[in-house]
């Protein structure tokens, strides 16, 4: 991506120099549609259209923000989602697709895994990957939860049967067992199941406050 990197650079460069230049918005939304082709995210570049279209929120266009946002909840456990809604404009938020987001972002950090699946269908979603960064964010939370857990209740948390959950569990390093999947040992999972047995934590109860306290 020699040409996402050059554009990448010319734009960081900008970003100081141009940051009260309108002419400047319609570089930084072409950059976005580039971001999207590419597979790669630039935070910065996205607050910066993100702050023209706060103060100018005639100019917001709606469908340049969802891909925004979209881009931004796939980096999930970051907080690049928080930051993004936090500067843009009530109108775009009332948006019914942004509105949508919002609430699947909530249900995400909530890990109401089960649900978020089910709104997904009726979701608006511009990006490529979205999905797989999904099912990212969730294997996150349920290896630094879990040591154990039952095919069936990971073919719910993550959306998937079969062979491709078995290659999931083998792409996580985690392990099929005849009393389940065996997630390695590390500093989260032990310490959420810390002083508790195993099948007595309720998952909706654990996995947020795991995902709030950094998964990293």
């Amino acid at each position: 991506h020699a040409r996402t990197a050059a554009m990448s650079s010319s734009i960081a460069d900008q970003l100081v120099e141009r940051r009260f230049d309108m002419t400047f918005v319609p570089v930084l939304e072409a950059y976005v549609e580039e971001q999207i082709k590419t597979g790669t995210t630039d935070l910065d570049a996205n607050l910066a259209l993100l702050r023209f279209y706060q103060y100018s929120p005639s100019i917001a266009k709606v469908d340049v923000a969802r891909k925004i946002l979209t881009k931004a909840l796939m980096a999930l456990p970051q907080n690049d989602f928080m930051l993004c809604m936090f500067i843009v404009p009530p109108s775009v938020q009332a948006d019914p697709s942004i509105v949508q987001l919002k609430s699947l972002a909530d249900k995400l950090e909530s890990c109401f895994f089960d649900k978020v699946w089910a709104e997904m269908a009726s979701v608006k979603i511009d990006v490529p990957g979205f999905e797989d960064a999904v099912r990212s964010f969730i294997a996150g939370v349920i290896s630094a939860t879990f040591t154990l857990i039952t095919p069936e209740e990971l073919s719910t948390y993550l959306k998937v049967s079969g062979g491709d959950l078995d290659k999931l569990v083998a792409k996580y390093g985690w392990e099929k067992s005849a009393d389940g999947v065996r997630i390695p040992r590390n500093d989260k999972n032990q310490a959420a199941a810390a002083g508790v047995k195993q099948e007595a934590l309720s998952f909706e109860h654990v996995a947020p406050i795991v995902v709030a306290s950094g998964m990293q």
